[in-house]
């Protein structure tokens, strides 16, 4: 059928994700927009040249009228095997959208060199029809690159022009636009043909302008549309895995709030059934029930922290603006006497004079950077070294963003949790509720595994970024980056759980 190529060369093409005038154009190339139009026309003319046959024994029409319809209707369907070699090419993406504008110029071109013989063998500049030349500049202006269309009017008006001159010369023959009426001998007045030369080079002119306004103003509520669309797409994937995650940490949080019970629970009735009677096992086993208990009462408190964290409303500006320098020699100050304990050397460095506030409650920050220094002492044997530094990065002077580094000699992290196969940045296992390595159980030490879990929480709130470096057996290394106070984007209050881009890197041993 007419148009088969073009729908062919359409469907082939993606949907449109670029542009306002790439995706017009593909949306009206699939509809076989500008095929359907030349044969209305062809139709609607061979319709008027047999009224005219038929209404007027001599309608004195030029053969070449006749001839330049039939054109038309020979050069639609050049178009069409056109469109069917490009679908066959198998083009997509940029090079489809370039081949469309190609084929959609060379379209508009040709039609405008047939409009011109058309008006030329029915009253030239004599017949009002030149309006038509404004259909194909508003076109022209909607569906093309504005270079493109601004070259096309320069053609139109250059068209109109050479017929308009030609015919005050005598180069070429005129033809009345009403046969039976007469010519009126306008076209022979240098003056009526240079006004209404210059009176179709205006509106032309006049009409790509708006056209271009208007066709940039649809760009731009477009790009609005496609930034919305991409947002709430987000934001339902972000939801579903919102609802995944919290479905995995109900299950797990009462895996492990029942293990501690359980056991506490079973060491009690040994005591009370008589099992264990003497008073060296009863205090041993007394104490057994209190670890038990603690380790209870601790996976409670980072539950509550982790809820607590959870729980806020991304559309309500934060309620503290805190320094984070000073948070970090406070947290090093609290954490000192745990890594005197353990014979750790731990140090810290905050840039001189430089105060660098973030929009963040303050427990929030504290919790998450006191998370980073306890796991990298908690994770470090007795005479290792803990490095805690602030920096700040600057854009034209001004600073942007604080990184916050946090960096141990331990045990490092597990490498399956730095990567697991299926899974995306931002899907680490590191920061899943409860995970804890295989090295860490090895070794015994205690631990909720939920304290990554509220960083990352705390880090996604504030808009930050984190990243991570270990290597077995040789330490590990926590960057977070967070917005300076005031920096942050007006307007963004839909955070979805990924919004912080994870990155994870296993260093290669040296």
């Amino acid at each position: 059928m007419p148009g088969e190529g073009i729908e062919l060369l359409a469907t082939r093409t993606p949907a449109p994700h670029g542009p306002y005038r790439a995706g017009t154009l593909v949306v009206l190339l699939r509809l076989n927009w500008f095929i359907r139009l030349r044969w209305m026309f062809v139709a609607a003319a061979l319709a008027v040249l047999g009224f005219e046959r038929l209404t007027a024994p001599d309608p004195q029409r030029p053969a070449q009228l006749l001839a330049v319809i039939v054109g038309v209707a020979a050069v639609n369907l050049l178009w069409i095997a056109v469109a069917r070699r490009l679908a066959a090419v198998g083009q997509s993406g940029d090079d489809a959208l370039r081949g469309g504008q190609v084929f959609a110029n060379a379209q508009v071109a040709i039609d405008l060199l047939l409009l011109t013989a058309i008006l030329h063998f029915t009253g030239g500049v004599e017949n009002p029809m030149a309006v038509f030349y404004v259909f194909h500049v508003a076109i022209a202006g909607l569906l093309l690159e504005p270079w493109q269309a601004v070259l096309q009017s320069c053609w139109s008006v250059a068209l109109y022009a050479a017929v308009a001159v030609a015919e005050l010369n005598g180069w070429l023959a005129h033809h009345a636009f009403l046969p039976q009426a007469g010519t009126l001998g306008l076209y022979r007045d240098p003056e009526y043909a240079l006004l209404v030369a210059a009176l179709v080079g205006c509106v032309v002119c006049g009409t790509l302008y708006f056209t271009l306004r208007i066709a940039r103003l649809l760009e731009h509520h477009d790009t609005q549309l496609r930034g919305t669309h991409a947002a709430l797409e987000r934001s339902r994937r972000a939801l579903e895995d919102l609802q995944q995650r919290r479905a995995r940490f109900m299950q797990t949080a009462t895996h492990q709030l029942k293990s501690p019970l359980a056991i506490a629970q079973t060491l009690a009735n040994l005591v009370r059934d008589g099992i264990v009677t003497d008073p060296a096992g009863i205090r041993t086993t007394c104490e057994k029930i209190v670890r038990r208990c603690q380790e209870g009462i601790a996976q409670v408190t980072e539950l509550l922290t982790l809820a607590r964290v959870q729980d806020i409303d991304p559309r309500r500006p934060p309620g503290t603006n805190v320094d984070v320098a000073q948070t970090v020699v406070d947290l090093c100050r609290h954490f000192a006497p745990l890594a005197e304990q353990k014979r750790i050397e731990l140090t810290h460095w905050t840039p001189a004079e430089s105060e660098l506030r973030v929009d963040i409650d303050r427990q929030d920050l504290w919790d998450c950077i006191g998370n980073l220094i306890e796991n990298a002492i908690k994770y470090t044997p007795e005479g290792g070294r803990v490095r805690v530094s602030v920096t700040e990065k600057k854009v034209e002077g001004r600073p942007v963003s604080v990184g916050i580094h946090v960096s141990d000699t331990g045990i490092g992290l597990d490498p399956r949790l730095l990567r697991s196969e299926g899974r995306t940045l931002g899907e680490e296992p590191a920061f899943e509720p409860f995970r804890r390595g295989l090295n860490v159980l090895a070794a015994g030490i205690p631990g909720t595994g939920l304290g990554l879990t509220i960083v990352r929480e705390v880090v996604e709130q504030a808009g930050g970024r984190i990243w991570v470096m270990s290597r077995p057996g040789a330490g590990s290394s926590f960057t977070i980056t967070l917005p300076i106070s005031g920096t942050a984007l007006p307007g963004l209050s839909v955070r979805d759980t990924r919004a912080a881009e994870v990155v994870l890197e296993e260093a290669n041993p040296q």
